[in-house]
């Protein structure tokens, strides 16, 4: 008899992520199915399907409250799901096998600079570890500063675990809090005046959602910011733009709303409206109740949230570069330039065209997601336009934050919340280059013909 051949399959790197995040979210849920996951031992597979997913995409958007609904262990598994999906569960794997063996093939090289948010082979190794030790140095510094906030409300054990809590939740950009009701507000509400949290959180936040490959300039570089790359350059300069741009607008906005900040005293406002700027992009974490805010802050939050953090970091969104591309672009074709230059550097030619991709294919999945889901729930009163589109926008930017209807929506709606949330954090386009296959060469070239366009 002859010989039977199995035959090798090889999965392009982008697969391998994608993957990753699927084997994570299925063994998120079979953790929380566990009877003794729940504070009251009962099982509900959607509610443990839509968290797992929720914390491994690290979006923060949640059908049950984490600290009434989910036990120690529940909250534990969440927390190691946050982690995990936070830096990458191929990052994890890459660190094990960088001291499990002395070398890394090409193609293992490929699945962690995919994983990682590197642009250079060469420097995979020296990245992974980069990250591994800043993500635990700061989420611990992070803990230790908010233990002296939660520690004096909620006691010893369960202050200084709220705290690592937070500190890893905001870190990964995840949104979940286990602070349950305090004084009748949840979240983070009961510390919207408290600068220590306020900052911390903020902080932890940015650090997070700037991206791994600019860690690697800073540890390099340190404050010469002319040897820095131009992917962090354009990272630093549009998120500083967006925070400081963010926040004066969200004040102004919200400064004499009684339903939120109005009320409130000049020092709390301008901390409040801080936190409005930096947490929408990924982030979920609130101290205002998003159902009581402004219609412009409800606008400016969707655009936030939609514009997410930075490539290769913790956060979602089209990204800070894409929107830079985006919007440079469009400034270079209005002027009829030939190349587009920044900071005396000329961008690739596929910069343009991927930005454009990237940012149609969110806004394409974005609207038959609300249509669906404004479809779906014609007959729920707290479905509106306006939150069906605040929902979908958190959830395809793994941001978390919600109008209050997450726990009212059908089961059909969830599930397109879950496809969103997962969507959003492998990001639209990986997705695309797993099924657009390596590029074959056109056979024949057509004549071209103008078109009118506008």
């Amino acid at each position: 008899m002859g010989k039977f051949k199995l035959r090798k399959f090889k999965f392009p790197a982008s697969a391998v992520v994608v993957l990753s995040f699927v084997i994570m979210i299925l063994f998120g849920t079979a953790m929380l199915t566990m009877p003794f996951a729940t504070n009251s031992g009962k099982i509900d597979f959607m509610t443990a399907f839509f968290t797992a997913t929720s914390a491994s995409c690290v979006t923060g958007l949640i059908v049950q409250d984490t600290f009434a609904y989910w036990s120690g262990f529940g909250q534990a598994v969440i927390l190691l799901l946050i982690q995990v999906g936070g830096l990458g569960f191929i990052t994890f794997v890459s660190l094990f096998t960088l001291y499990a063996k002395r070398h890394i093939t090409l193609s293992q090289r490929k699945i962690a600079m995919q994983s990682a948010g590197s642009v250079d082979l060469s420097g995979v190794k020296g990245l992974i570890k980069i990250i591994l030790i800043g993500t635990f140095a700061f989420e611990f510094v992070g803990a230790f500063a908010l233990s002296f906030a939660f520690v004096p409300v909620y006691g010893w054990g369960q202050g200084i675990w709220q705290a690592v809590f937070t500190s890893v939740s905001a870190f990964c950009n995840a949104g979940f809090t286990i602070t349950g009701v305090v004084e009748g507000k949840s979240s983070l509400m009961c510390f919207v005046g408290n600068p220590l949290v306020t900052l911390v959180v903020v902080v932890l936040i940015i650090v997070g959602g700037i991206g791994f490959f600019v860690w690697g300039d800073v540890v390099h570089h340190g404050i010469h910011l002319k040897k820095y790359s131009l992917h962090s350059k354009i990272v630093l300069t549009t998120t500083g733009a967006l925070i400081i741009l963010g926040w004066v607008l969200f004040a102004i906005f919200e400064w004499n709303n009684p339903a939120t900040i109005g009320g409130e005293s000049a020092g709390t406002k301008i901390l409040a409206s801080l936190f409005l700027s930096v947490t929408p992009r990924t982030a979920g974490f609130n101290t205002v109740e998003y159902s009581s805010v402004t219609s412009a802050t409800s606008a400016l939050t969707i655009i936030y949230m939609f514009i997410g953090g930075s490539p290769g970091s913790t956060a979602g969104g089209i990204k800070t570069v894409t929107l830079a591309v985006f919007f440079l672009s469009f400034v270079a074709n209005a002027k009829r330039y030939d190349e587009i230059h920044l900071y005396k550097r000329r961008f690739e030619g596929e910069a343009s065209q991927q930005a454009s991709s990237v940012i149609c294919i969110y806004i394409f999945v974005a609207i038959i997601s609300v249509i669906l889901i404004s479809a779906v729930e014609v007959n729920n009163t707290a479905v509106n336009l306006e939150n069906a589109v605040f929902e979908v926008v958190s959830a395809i930017g793994t941001v978390g934050l919600s109008k209050g209807i997450t726990e009212s929506l059908s089961v059909f709606s969830k599930l397109v919340l879950i496809f969103l949330m997962f969507f959003g954090r492998v990001g639209g386009f990986t997705l695309i280059l797993i099924f657009a296959g390596d590029k074959k060469p056109v056979a024949i070239s057509r004549v071209a013909e103008k078109m009118i366009i506008g």
